[in-house]
């Protein structure tokens, strides 16, 4: 059987998210949010990890790319024929199921099916049906498949040492059991593929879970408001019941209506009552244990899945840049910034700025401190002779984010305390909107940019959006917390 459709294993975790995504998918691509600087980021990193894992299998030999899938497969077949051997990007083409298995390595047994993720652990929800249904559509090809192996990043790796870079974990027998239910889906995916209408399937949880769906934006164009699928903590029975009961929007939950989870209650509360609360004699003595100066401070960091600077482990948070503005006890305010422009190392001379720029005494302000801390911690252990100042640096941190969730309330927050949604509320006249970088993700893209274009009038631009970023997220501190004494003095 041949249809316009070619299931893909794409298509099926598609369908296994939502089936009307997968109607869109192939019915209205257009329809689609095209992926960001930062989702491109990851797609490059999950094939040059492809590529690196090859290098596992030295007499491994590449099915050539072809436009056309059909030809590929015969590029297989033709390989097949010619012996066992390892085979990368092996394609098979069976009626509309068409997949490419990342490594088939011959065993005595018959094949073992190698699936290549770029993550740093086996996440069931995502990696297993992955690979189920590339073993389904191996059978149904007519090979004896005697294992079935996910190949990850390894955590425990450091550079340089790159030897144990990848770890795998066996799937042959969880595999094997999504089998049964496979054909029903495929048989379930045919059907509604061949349907001219969309499927009618609600928006909810599953848009966001387990990725982001990339309809998401033309599926909730016409959501105005805060929905049930927005509480925090909200248990799964009491979002089925309030489904059943015709809930959608938070406004229309009745008051008292009992919601399981005290802050699933408090968040619903705070929406419906437009709350603003303070609770003002706590802040106040937070605020007065403060020891000046203050260093209001905050990372930009880079992440790379293989590692590349002495010490590293796959996606380690790399400082490549910081921010500190300096308030004094008497309302003097004073910047310091450091950011790496070339393509080495950018921790030893970060670290030398830091030392300089940031002394002995007085609280580092941060928003979220474990991510500092980590950092700073992982500083140390990489350059021993500073270690005493940046773990003592690592000893200061005050988190603004604890006091924000623990004593201050206000509906405009939503359901986050983030920076960026605390900011608006607190000190409105501050924002990124015209930002050229707005956010950690975009910074990591804007950083590996300026650090490869030999373009100078370029680097200058791009250094010029990244130091006006990391500047406003610290000086947003700055005035969430100006606006927190004026609202207890």
């Amino acid at each position: 059987m041949r249809t316009n459709h070619l299931l893909t294993k794409t298509a099926y975790l598609t369908y296994g998210q939502c089936g009307k995504a997968l109607w869109l998918s192939e019915q209205e691509p257009h329809l689609a949010t095209p992926p960001d600087p930062a989702t491109q980021r990851r797609l490059r990193t999950g094939q040059a990890v492809d590529k690196l894992a090859r290098q596992q299998f030295p007499d491994g030999r590449l099915i050539p790319y072809r436009p056309q899938p059909a030809d590929m497969a015969a590029l297989t077949a033709e390989a097949l024929a010619q012996g066992r051997q390892t085979l990368f990007q092996a394609t098979f083409l069976v009626d509309d199921l068409l997949v490419k298995v990342d490594v088939l390595q011959p065993t005595a047994a018959g094949w073992q099916l190698i699936e290549v993720k770029s993550t740093t652990s086996y996440k069931p929800e995502e990696h297993l049906p992955d690979v189920a249904f590339q073993l389904y559509v191996l059978q149904r090809a007519g090979l004896t498949v005697s294992g079935v192996q996910l190949m990850h990043l390894n955590r425990e790796c450091r550079y340089p040492d790159l030897s144990n870079l990848f770890t795998s974990v066996d799937l042959t027998a969880a595999a094997a059991a999504l089998l049964p239910d496979l054909a029903a889906d495929v048989a379930m995916m045919r059907s509604l593929l061949a349907g001219a209408d969309s499927p009618a399937v609600a928006v909810g949880r599953h848009c966001t879970r387990p990725r982001e769906c990339a309809f998401h934006a033309h599926c909730w164009q016409d959501v105005d408001g805060w929905t049930i699928y927005d509480i925090p903590y909200l248990k799964q029975p009491v979002q089925q019941q309030l489904e059943a009961d015709g809930i959608f929007y938070v406004a229309d939950i009745p008051p008292g209506r009992a919601l399981g989870e005290r802050r699933a209650t408090a968040f619903v509360n705070r929406i419906n009552q437009k709350e603003k609360r303070l609770d003002r004699p706590a802040i106040r003595a937070e605020l007065e244990r403060l020891v000046y100066p203050l260093y209001f401070f905050d990372f930009e960091t880079i992440d790379y899945a293989v590692p590349i600077y002495d010490g590293c482990r796959p996606y380690q948070q790399t400082p490549f840049q910081y921010s500190c503005h300096v308030l004094t006890a008497d309302g003097r305010l004073s910047h310091y910034d450091y950011l790496h422009t070339g393509a080495d190392d950018p921790r030893p001379a970060l670290v030398a700025s830091l030392l300089n720029d940031i002394g002995p005494e007085g609280h580092l302000v941060v928003y979220h401190a474990p991510f500092e801390r980590g950092i700073l911690q992982e500083l140390a252990a990489q350059f021993p002779a500073q270690a005493d100042r940046l773990l003592a640096m690592a000893g200061r941190l005050w988190d603004q984010l604890v006091l924000c969730r623990q004593h201050v309330h206000h509906y405009g927050f939503g359901n986050s305390y983030s920076l960026k949604s605390v900011l608006p509320v607190m000190a409105p006249k501050l924002g990124y909107d015209a930002l050229a970088v707005q956010n950690g993700a975009q910074a990591q893209v804007v950083w590996e940019e300026m650090i490869q274009t030999a373009a100078t009038a370029v680097k200058e631009r791009l250094a010029t959006q990244l130091r006006e970023y990391c500047h406003l997220d610290t000086l947003a501190m700055v005035a969430i917390h100006r606006a927190l004494q004026a609202a207890v003095s």
